[in-house]
This record gives structure tokens, sequence and C-alpha cells, in this order.
């Protein structure tokens, strides 16, 4: 009797069964003997197996496999020792039997074109100094443990000097990366915040982790954050609701940003049919009356950043121009703010700060949700979050945290983990995003 694992790998299924069981991107097989691997590849040139750590076993066969084995082994030293982090790591080598052991990098990428192949390998060579001369679809992976794209097979490479500076944006392929983070407030009984990250295509839609990298075109990246208030419980399915929309909908919103006046309608569209569905559900149960959710959003193609918004989370752009919040507060209080009228102080004080004149639910009354989209720059980041970062931050620390080139995931860190230290009262929420030309 054959079946399958939950990552579609054949797995016999008798008294000595072996389980077959994702480790983040690692396919671990286990049994009475652990010795045992799984075939992956058995060609002319190599048989490739994998054990039940997680560990690929690579044994050269062929023609010059003495000289391909030892080539890829001294490559993948010099990798390691260069600081390239999307290669597989040297795990073990023999000379004898021509066989050596690496980390895994995970499986095919799908929908990685010529064009997107040689774009990363030659990256690999402007950072690191390692020619590939097979730079083909087949020799790139991608590893969702380490949530990045990883090249693969050296034993066909060049070692070159290691370069003096890292070259940007040669290619027309773009790169986003993005990493996410929503804590519960300390005054809260549920997490009321909701964030979604979706890559959409034409073949599917499919669910994001917290953190990772894709190619765009024909792949687009969606990345949103949703408040949720009002009653027992309302505000967690609020928010939910509304991640729940977007992916419904993606795969018919994609075909509609041909043009940018079609795009912001669509946008427009979404925002109003999520509006329906949180007072809907509203009016169907008491425990939910009155709740309601804001919600921005950030659509990103191959060409341009579309956004929507509606409520006080906030979308923030940083490039060549600086740090600015593309989004406006729907509240009072905050456009005081800005015209001057008080201080910032004055505003973080404010009683009515959390008062929003508009919202997605909260009542009858008809939204009027405000889209927005610009070009794509060779390189720019997004931040996107809720008021529980404005809450511990103030808006100058904001803009120099933002204005910081670090990675994502730091950078996702650092702004959490200081804004919940200064204010932990109310759920943090919050996703950057960096997208920009391999």
């Amino acid at each position: 009797m054959r079946a399958t694992c939950n990552q579609g790998h054949p797995a016999e299924l008798n008294s000595k069964a072996i389980d077959c069981y994702s480790l983040g991107d690692r396919v671990a097989w286990t049994s009475l003997n652990p010795s045992r691997m799984k075939e992956l590849k058995d060609g002319i040139r190599s048989l490739v197996r994998i054990d039940f750590r997680g560990h690929v076993h690579k044994q050269f066969r062929g023609t010059d496999s003495d000289k391909r084995f030892a080539t890829e082994v001294a490559v993948l030293k010099a990798l390691e020792d260069r600081g390239a982090t999307n290669v597989p790591r040297l795990v073990s080598h023999d000379p004898e039997t021509l066989t050596l052991v690496t980390t895994n990098c995970g499986a095919p990428a799908p929908l990685v074109t010529e064009e997107k192949a040689r774009a990363l390998f030659q990256e690999l060579e402007d950072n690191y100094g390692i020619r590939h001369d097979d730079p083909e679809p087949r020799n790139v992976t991608y590893s969702q443990q380490l949530g990045k794209f990883c090249l693969i097979d050296f034993e066909l490479s060049e070692i070159l000097p290691m370069p003096t500076s890292v070259k940007t944006a040669k290619t027309d392929v773009l790169r986003a990366t993005w990493a996410a983070s929503s804590v519960k407030g300390a005054k809260h009984v549920a997490n009321d915040d909701a964030f979604l990250a979706l890559t959409v295509n034409p073949e599917s839609t499919d669910a994001l982790p917290k953190s990772g990298e894709i190619l765009l075109d024909p792949s687009h990246l969606v990345l949103a954050v949703s408040d949720g208030m009002g009653g027992r419980d309302a505000g967690e399915f609020a928010s939910r609701l509304l991640m729940s929309r977007i992916r419904k909908e993606a795969a018919d919103l994609y075909d509609k940003l041909g043009t940018e006046e079609d795009a912001q309608s669509a946008l427009d569209d979404l925002l109003r049919q999520c509006h329906h569905d949180v007072t809907g559900l509203a009016e169907q149960n008491g425990n939910t009356e009155g709740m309601g959710a804001t919600l921005t959003m950030a659509w990103i193609s191959h060409e341009r950043l579309f956004w929507a918004h509606i409520g006080d989370s906030r979308l923030y752009l940083i490039n060549d121009a600086g740090v600015q919040q593309l989004t406006k507060d729907d509240c009072r209080a905050w456009w005081q703010w800005q015209r001057g009228d008080i201080t910032e102080f004055s505003y973080r004080s404010h009683p009515r700060k959390s008062v929003l004149s508009d919202v997605l639910g909260g009542g009858k009354h008809e939204p009027f949700p405000k889209t927005g989209s610009l070009p794509l720059q060779d390189s720019q980041r997004l931040m996107i979050c809720s008021d529980g970062i404005m809450d511990g931050l103030w808006e100058k620390t904001i803009h120099e945290m933002l204005a910081e080139e670090i990675p994502v995931a730091e950078t996702v860190k650092k702004m959490s983990d200081r804004a919940i230290a200064n204010d932990d009262r109310d759920d943090t929420t919050i996703i950057v995003a960096q997208i920009a030309r391999v």
C-alpha cells in the first residue's frame, strides 16, 4: 500500500511504517532503519539522495567525476568562507566514494524563467565571486526554512577573486522580500489585529509565511494589515474576515490591474465589499454588533505599487526621496496634528485619538476608501502597521528606524520590540517589505 505525506512524497505503509514529515523545508524520513534514504535523482552524472535528517547526499558518476567532485567541494567551501547564505552548506565529503553531504536548499522554484535564473546567478558572481557555468532554472530552488531562493549544483563553477564592491540594479528582474510580526497587547484578551501575505499569479493564489521572498512577474505580492474593534471577540472576527475576503478575491483582482484607473476602481470595490461583509455579519450576531476594522493593503506588481486604505493603520514608503506616509489617518485628531493645530505630544494623548471617522463595518454608513498607486523604482521599502507601532514610537523614531539599511526581518524585530517596550497595551502588527532589482 502506498500513500503520500503532507509534502507529497510517497511513503510505504507497513509494520515498519516510515513517517514523512516536514521540518521547515526539509523532508525527513525515519524508520527503524535510520540509514534509509529517499532517492531524489539517479542519473548518469550523479546519484542524489536525502537522509533521515534532511541532508542531501550527492555521489558523482561518469566523465570527470573526480574533478567535478573536487570542484564542488572547493566552491562550497569558498561560498561559506565568503558569507553566501543562499547555497548549500557542506556537511562532509568522501573522496574515496566521491560523495558529498550538504544541507537541503528546498524544492525546485516555480515560475523561475531563464532570465530570472541568470539574474540570480549573476548576483552570486557579483557578490561572492563564484561563476556558475550552468545558470539555468533547474539549478534554482526555494527554501521555506530560509525564506529565499537558493542556488545549487556547483560542479561546473569557477572561483573568482572576491568582489570589492556589490553591484545593484543591473537587470529587469524585481525581487520582493518581506517580514511580518503581530503581538497581542497586554490589555487585550485576544489579538484583534490580523495581517496577510499572499502571492498571486495566473496559476494560483497562495498564502505566504511571515517572511520570505518572491520574484515578481508574473507573481504579484499582496500585503495587508487590519485592526479590528467593537464588541466581545468582534474585533478579532472583523479583521480576519477582511483577510479572508481579500484572499478570496485576489485572483479576480489580479486580472483587473491592467490600468491605473481600473486598478483603483477594483480596490475601491473590494473595500466596499469588505464593509458589507462586516456589517452583514454584525447584523446576524448580537455579540458582534457594531464591530468594525481598519484596513491598509499594498498590492505590488512588477511595475507598480497599488494601495487601498481606510482607518488609522498606515502605509509608509521609503525610497531615494526619504520616508513618507502614503496613507492618511481617518481621525480628526490626526488632521489637527498634521495642520499644526496641536503638537505630536498633544495628539498622542488626545482623548479622541482612537475615534475614527471612517472604518469598514462599525455601522450602516457608506465607507470612503482611499486608493493610490505609483511606479516602482530600482529599490524601495514599504512598512504597513497597526496603531500599536505608533503608540510606542514617536514619528521621528519611525522615520529613523525605517531609514536604516538593514535586513527587513531586523527592521521588523527592532521596531516591534521597541514599540512594545514603550507601550504594550495595544496589539502591535508590522510588515516591512523591500522591492529591488536583482
